[in-house]
């Protein structure tokens, strides 16, 4: 069992990542609620898969208990969904000493945590991740919201939850596609941290088995603990915690352009991941580690669907980007492996060669047209 504590304005709150630790939700959320009512929100593959198993495990039949599942997949983070959770929550009497638990991946913990953050002006929350970008990402340091029209997480607010509890058990049964998706998130948090964690993944990679829990399981904890370090350091994104958005701005651009749901969140960071790489070189940063972490970004692209992209689509998406800031568009760069900096009023023409090249690698090595 892995226990990380996260620094929030409204108080610490611990991370639990380790095998089995699903079975510590009972008492965490007993403590977290009390006597209140519990709302449990499940991701819809989650509650197929694992429903009657976590609810034997939090005991519901001797609780004040309310459940909604919801509809599975990124299409969920949406103004319908929210509006029928909040229909869900009001009819039900929620109070503000009640209790959320959202389980299920990045989606659903986004989704429900804006809600409880939004409901009767914040109702305490909890994060039950099932999947792995979940546990790496989305269910850490308090961003919660929805997707709009116009663009991904547009509308959404800081809400840190109580506690993140993850049982890696889950990911025994999670589709080899959001795995993938989820070490996009990894490969992220290496770039970031520098050539232990850049070594790790190859090694995890070498295994040849996304499900290979014991190697994976030290990526998990490392990467989490990366996020909520500086998660605890700057809550609200003013600083260090922009460069948790490396290969974001374009992953964000792939997925609007492509439609959300195309590529899964973690797919889109990969690639973006390539052109933020190739940005950085024609801005100047090209040291041998970075050659090295290219290469790992390359393995993991081999590893992704086959999606038709256009640089223009994806460029004109990029112009809403709720990144963007005073010069226009900011980029995370790497100015070398573990050294990330924040890039504003890039040339046009450099946005686009960078995803041009992206799109040639991807042509190149992406994989059948699942």
């Amino acid at each position: 069992m892995g226990g990380i504590e996260v620094l929030a304005s409204g108080g610490s709150y611990p991370v639990e990542i380790g095998a089995g630790s699903s079975a510590r939700l009972d008492s965490m959320t007993r403590r977290a609620a009390g006597r209140n009512k519990l709302f449990l929100f499940y991701d819809a593959n989650f509650f197929a898969l694992h429903g009657r198993q976590l609810r034997k495990a939090i005991h519901i039949e001797s609780r004040r208990v309310r459940e909604m599942v919801i509809p599975a997949g990124e299409k969920s983070k949406s103004l319908t969904t929210l509006a029928s959770i909040y229909d869900f929550l009001l009819d039900h009497g929620i109070a503000r000493s009640d209790f959320i638990l959202a389980c299920g991946g990045g989606v659903t913990t986004d989704l429900v945590g804006y809600a409880a953050a939004t409901t009767l002006r914040g109702i305490p929350w909890g994060a039950a991740p099932t999947t792995l970008l979940g546990m790496v990402d989305a269910s850490l340091g308090g961003k919660t919201g929805i997707n709009h029209d116009r663009g991904k997480n547009l509308i959404g607010a800081f809400w840190a939850p109580k506690f993140v509890c993850a049982d890696v058990n889950y990911l025994a049964t999670l589709e080899s596609r959001h795995m993938v998706a989820g070490l996009g998130e990894i490969l992220k948090c290496a770039g970031l941290a520098g050539s232990k964690h850049v070594a790790a993944l190859e090694r995890f990679l070498d295994q040849d088995n996304l499900y290979y829990l014991r190697a994976l399981t030290p990526l998990i904890r490392r990467s989490a603990q990366l996020k909520t370090h500086i998660v605890s350091r700057d809550e609200r994104e003013h600083g260090p915690r922009m460069c948790m958005n490396l290969g974001h701005t374009f992953g964000h651009g792939i997925e609007k352009a492509l439609g959300f749901g195309r590529l899964l969140h973690g797919e889109a960071v990969i690639l973006g991941l390539w052109a933020a790489l190739t940005l950085g070189e024609a801005e100047g940063f090209g040291s041998k580690g970075l050659m090295r972490y290219r290469d790992l970004v390359e393995r993991h692209i081999r590893l992704l669907p086959r999606r038709k992209l256009d640089a223009e689509q994806i460029f004109r998406a990029l112009s809403l980007d709720k990144k963007r800031g005073a010069d226009g568009l900011r980029f995370v760069l790497l100015e070398r492996l573990g050294k990330p900096i924040i890039y504003d009023n890039v040339e046009r023409r450099s946005i686009k060669a960078a995803l041009k090249s992206m799109i040639k690698i991807y042509r190149a090595l992406g994989g059948k047209n699942a």
